[in-house]
Formats: structure tokens, sequence, C-alpha cells
């Protein structure tokens, strides 16, 4: 069907993975077999959590996030500053480690699922102009 039709295979792509993933989470449900979902924690609680193993530190946070940087394990480096922004606001160093990180993840996406990077684009806070 799709060598009938090659305009379609892009957007067929980029919406079967999100499709795909959609569909197993409706399936399975909340709990995982791993026990996520069981005990829910909310954002603030969790990056308690985390700030109790950085002992209390930004820095903990940040030489975690630019090691995962470094290694181009970039959405792990944002789920580690994330809870480090909630706990440390007003670190300079995980702003930027954020900054870096998110564009990292936007280039990655940028070709390849356009989903992706408009949230990245979006929580990076980068205006996206219009396309000619």
């Amino acid at each position: 069907m799709l060598r009938e039709h090659p305009t379609a295979v892009v957007p067929y792509l980029v919406t079967r993975d999100h499709f795909t993933e959609r569909l197993y989470h409706q399936r399975t449900g909340y709990w995982q077999p791993d026990g996520t979902g069981l005990e829910p924690a909310t954002a603030a609680e969790h990056a308690a959590a985390l700030d109790l193993l950085a002992g209390g530190r930004d820095e903990q946070f940040a030489t975690a996030a630019a090691t995962l940087i470094g290694q181009g394990d970039h959405a792990l480096a944002l789920r580690i500053i994330q809870p480090g922004l909630l706990r440390h606001p007003a670190s300079i160093t995980l702003a930027g480690l954020r900054r870096t990180a998110l564009t990292r993840l936007m280039e990655a996406n940028q070709q390849l699922d356009p989903f992706k990077f408009l949230i990245y684009a979006e929580l990076a806070g980068t205006e996206i102009g219009p396309v000619e």
C-alpha cells in the first residue's frame, strides 16, 4: 500500500510508533509488571527522594546529568535535571544543562519525530516559526 503512495510513508512512520505505544499502555493499564504505578508519587516527592541521594546538593544532580549528556543519554539526563530543578530552582548549572539536554533532544527528533520535537521545543521555550 505504501509503495503506491510514497508521500504517505513518512506520516505513517511518524504516527505508527506513537499509536503502538498508546495502544500498549491502554492494554497494560496503569500498573506495570515492575510495580510502576502501584504507589504513585508526585514530582515533588520524587525530587525529594532523589535529593536525599544527592545529599541535598545541586552539584550531584549536575554531575550526573552532565555525565549522561556526555554519553548521549539526553532524555535520561532530563529526567535527572527536572527533579534537581524542583529542589534547587536557583541552580544556574542545572538550568544550563536542561537547555543543553532539550536542545539535543530537539536536534535528535527534528527529522524523525515531530511530536517529540514539538514537546521538547515547548519545554525549552523555543519559538517555532511557520513552515514555508
